[in-house]
């Protein structure tokens, strides 16, 4: 045992028989007192959270125990994993919120080490009033697959009354057999590679299907086929019944409730540590973007890397920002004051000639963005354009912003656009389209 590591529980201040909801409660009240923000260091910053994330967890607690105070090394985490939002009380000064995000995304591990997922952020601005509306429902995936089994149950006793009298109700096996057996063949992984198997259960049903058909005359017949037509639909639901429930427990996990509690996720350049003046125009245009979170429903994602086909180089995305089925896809760039326009490739111009950096790769990355999210997804992209002269007369002018579904302007033009495209869509949190731009972030 090492007589100069922290013992963690003291550190938080609870008895090493604490619950975990205890250790929670105590987590936040040290890092509202301990945060850089509020005459904390940094250094004791990270020194609650690595204390708070070997107690959470079950596993690394006891270890931890067994070990006296010595902490072990924290495990791996596969997805992003929130903190708990603090208690009431006051949070970080105003004007300091860049510095917060910073230091908060730094506190993954110790200085240097990129924490193992993206950071969050509740960003200064009032939160919205309105109750939180989220799509898909957290938990969804059972109401589906209970809707399938009462389905295929409802068909399946329909089939029980009109069966025909001319042939014994054991038959009925051969059409019950195939529904129990296909959602078993699904949820074991070894199972569903076999062919053969899915096979055997569709010809089943198959013969089930023929030989009660080929006994029922009358108007009876197309009824009954109508009924043996609704129990293989029901039939497919149930197959696929074990793949609803793996992915939106996958879902679950991925965008929990908590971490929409959230606006803001990422840093703001994150992933450009060799470029310092992108780093900069980054930081500049979140400030400005990140006042659309005042709109109910808008999530922020700050530092992608759109996704290429293999051979061409990936376009770095500043910003994102979502609300509904609505997302835009916001490039920020530091340019001398003129008149751009957009050329048929969709790339920027100044007096009519092409100047480095003005294909921004805009098009491509609205292209390949698309084809990451849901298909119902609207996507937009947006050149926003800062300054290089801070003089007020200094300003960028695009006499015909618009491109097809680009748009290029000054920074306060830009917000002004997208706010208003947004706010023609409803006010909700698709978790599945936060899901699928996630693994696309570019870590601090």
């Amino acid at each position: 045992m090492r007589s100069d590591q922290p013992d963690y529980y003291e550190l938080l201040g609870v008895e090493r028989t604490a619950e975990p909801e205890e250790i929670t409660r105590a987590y936040r009240r040290a890092m509202r007192a301990v945060h850089p923000d509020a005459s904390g260091t940094s250094g004791l910053f990270r020194l609650v959270k690595t204390a708070y994330d070997t107690l959470k967890d079950p596993a690394s607690r006891a270890a931890y125990d067994a070990r006296g105070r010595t902490a072990p090394p924290e495990p791996p985490r596969s997805r992003p994993e929130p903190d708990p939002a603090p208690e009431p009380g006051p949070g970080p000064r105003q004007g300091q919120q860049n510095g917060a995000r910073q230091e908060g995304a730094r506190s993954g591990g110790p200085s240097g080490t990129p924490p193992p997922g993206p950071s969050f952020t509740k960003p200064q601005a009032p939160a919205p009033a309105s109750a939180l509306r989220v799509r898909p429902r957290f938990g969804a995936h059972w109401i589906r697959v209970a809707a399938v089994a009462v389905w295929a149950v409802a068909f399946l006793g329909a089939v029980y009354v009109l069966w025909p009298a001319g042939l014994p109700i054991g038959f009925l096996l051969l059409l019950a057999f195939p529904l129990v057996a296909m959602p078993l063949i699904a949820l074991e992984s070894t199972l569903r590679s076999l062919s053969w198997l899915w096979a055997v259960c569709v010809l089943t049903f198959a013969g089930g299907a023929a030989l009660a058909a080929a006994e029922t005359d009358g108007g009876a017949f197309w009824t009954l086929c109508g009924v043996l037509l609704g129990l293989a639909v029901g039939g497919a639901g149930l197959a696929a019944a074990p793949y609803l429930v793996r992915k939106g427990r996958e879902l679950d996990r991925l965008i929990a409730p908590d971490s929409l509690e959230y606006q803001v996720f990422n840093v703001p350049g994150a992933g450009l540590d060799g470029n310092l003046s992108r780093q900069v125009v980054a930081r500049e245009s979140a400030a400005g973007l990140e006042r659309l979170a005042r709109l109910d429903g808008v999530r922020i994602v700050h530092a992608l890397m759109a996704p290429q086909p293999s051979g061409r180089a990936p376009h770095y995305v500043e910003h994102v920002v979502l609300r509904g089925d609505r997302l835009a896809v916001v490039m920020a760039r530091r340019w001398p004051a003129g008149t751009y326009a957009w050329t048929s490739k969709g790339a920027l111009t100044t007096i009519g000639r092409p100047f480095p950096g003005g294909d921004t790769g805009i098009g491509a990355a609205v292209k390949e963005i698309r084809k990451v999210v849901p298909r119902r997804v609207r996507v937009r992209g947006f050149v926003a354009v800062l300054p290089d002269d801070p003089a007020p007369s200094s300003r960028v002018r695009f006499p015909e912003p618009e491109y097809g579904d680009l748009l290029a302007g000054d920074l306060e033009q830009v917000r002004e656009r997208i706010a208003d495209w947004l706010g023609q869509g409803a006010p909700v949190v698709d978790r599945r389209v936060l899901a699928a731009l996630l693994p696309h972030l570019r870590r601090p």
